[in-house]
């Protein structure tokens, strides 16, 4: 699904970022489900978890976000690209691709950084220049205080609890456009019920989507997704999708 480089690259990134900004970072996506279940996953099946391509970075109300930003891009030397910022390193060399520097597409690994407030402002695009990715189920993530704080690099970061992400996953898969990406949410679906210590029958999404969005995403997912997903993680593809059709079928 994802090459080695890939993710090893992005985790190397991740580390660089995490050290760079103010405490706690909030991590979301990929590798926050990857701090949730690595440790059980690992003792259980004698391997990591799997890795994300892109670090993803959650932000309440724009908080916090100019000074990111200024550091990403002054510090660390990402470069804007829409709602995100982005690096280019060499698949060969591993190195950063400097600017004017002619590459083959082929050799190229684009090393995002993705910026995901929970509420958008009517002047965000004026005063930051973009339209960033909205992910409105940060708020109970921030004002609730449904999140862990973990060490990780020796910082603290803040990670959404393992139901927040689920219903994140569960929310984002029926619009997924690549096939990859879909079944990486469903190997991450299945991770954070079966490694974190979360009840599977117990587990109810209804707090934080509708049941349509919840019906929805068991709907969009085809029996090879499952099979996919389970070359992936390790378990069958029959004990993925019972997990899966439990969580999004009451």
């Amino acid at each position: 699904m994802y090459k080695e480089f890939e993710t090893k690259t992005s985790y190397n990134y991740l580390r660089e970022v995490i050290k760079s900004l103010n405490e706690p970072v909030c991590i979301l996506g990929g590798w926050a489900v990857f701090f949730h279940v690595n440790e059980k996953y690992e003792n259980a099946l004698g391997r990591p978890y799997l890795g994300s391509r892109d670090i993803d970075l959650g932000f309440n109300n724009g908080m916090g976000l100019k000074q990111t930003i200024k550091i990403l891009k002054e510090k660390l030397k990402f470069k804007p690209l829409s709602f995100r910022l982005v690096k280019e390193i060499h698949t060969e060399t591993e190195e950063e691709i400097k600017d004017g520097e002619i590459v083959p597409a082929h050799f190229i690994f684009p090393m995002y950084v993705d910026l995901i407030v929970d509420d958008i402002s009517e002047d965000f695009k004026k005063e930051y220049g973009f339209n960033p990715i909205d992910e409105p189920l940060l708020r109970n993530v921030f004002e609730e205080n449904e999140h862990n704080i973990m060490k990780e690099f020796g910082r603290n970061l803040l990670v959404p609890k393992p139901e927040i992400l689920l219903a994140m996953k569960v929310n984002s898969l029926p619009d997924r456009d690549k096939g990859h990406k879909r079944v990486k949410d469903i190997c991450d679906i299945f991770a954070l019920a079966w490694y974190t210590g979360l009840s599977v029958e117990g587990i109810s999404l209804a707090k934080y989507l509708s049941k349509q969005k919840i019906q929805k995403c068991l709907k969009t997912i085809a029996d090879d997704d499952f099979e996919k997903a389970a070359s992936q993680i390790g378990h069958e593809a029959e004990e993925i999708k019972r997990v899966i059709t439990v969580i999004c079928g009451k």
